[in-house]
């Protein structure tokens, strides 16, 4: 999963295939030839918007369309919602990765790690009877919290990852100054 909102479509277009493309998460489903069909279809509708006044609105609903049902083929859903609402990308992604079997991962990101860690105590709670069971010293540690759910979830693992943007390209990298932590 992946929520933000971004000024202009082509941005978000952008993103998208960015993390469909170079995200460390999606790199056992999207391999190089993969990543190589999303980055033709991209290249695709660049060339059709190059190439003269055409509804570019159809054209970029069009190409989000393909790639969703390219992806859907590999297990990997896009869904686009087209709220307004002016911001620009984070700086940062904090990401919750749980991978249940191989080839079976949910990757949710967020934009504060606020968000993440309130997603985590809402995941580990709902195997709880009712709210608030919780202890406090796990409630204040993420690395707890993802353990938590890790071990509700097994043998599933939970991964706690952060990424920033690269806006010189316009896409999500790996932290270099944080290893995933699982």
């Amino acid at each position: 999963m992946f929520h933000d909102h971004y000024e202009a479509p082509e941005q978000r277009l952008r993103m998208c295939v960015g993390i469909l493309t170079n995200s460390d998460v999606l790199a056992d489903t999207i391999t190089a030839t993969r990543a190589a069909q999303i980055r033709d279809l991209h290249n695709a509708y660049i060339a059709q918007r190059q190439n003269g006044p055409q509804e570019i609105g159809a054209a970029r609903d069009e190409v989000v369309d393909a790639l969703a049902k390219l992806c859907r083929e590999w297990g990997v859903q896009l869904y686009v919602s087209t709220t307004a609402k002016k911001s620009a990308a984070p700086d940062r992604l904090y990401s919750v990765i749980t991978e249940y079997a191989p080839e079976q991962v949910v990757a949710e990101h967020f934009a504060a790690r606020a968000s993440r860690t309130a997603s985590l105590v809402e995941r580990a709670e709902h195997f709880f009877a009712s709210p608030g069971h919780i202890p406090a010293i796990v409630l204040t540690d993420e690395l707890r919290l993802a353990a938590l759910v890790s071990t509700f979830l097994m043998p599933a693992t939970v991964t706690l990852t952060e990424s920033v943007l690269d806006a010189d390209e316009d896409i999500y990298r790996p932290d270099s100054n944080t290893a995933p932590i699982r």
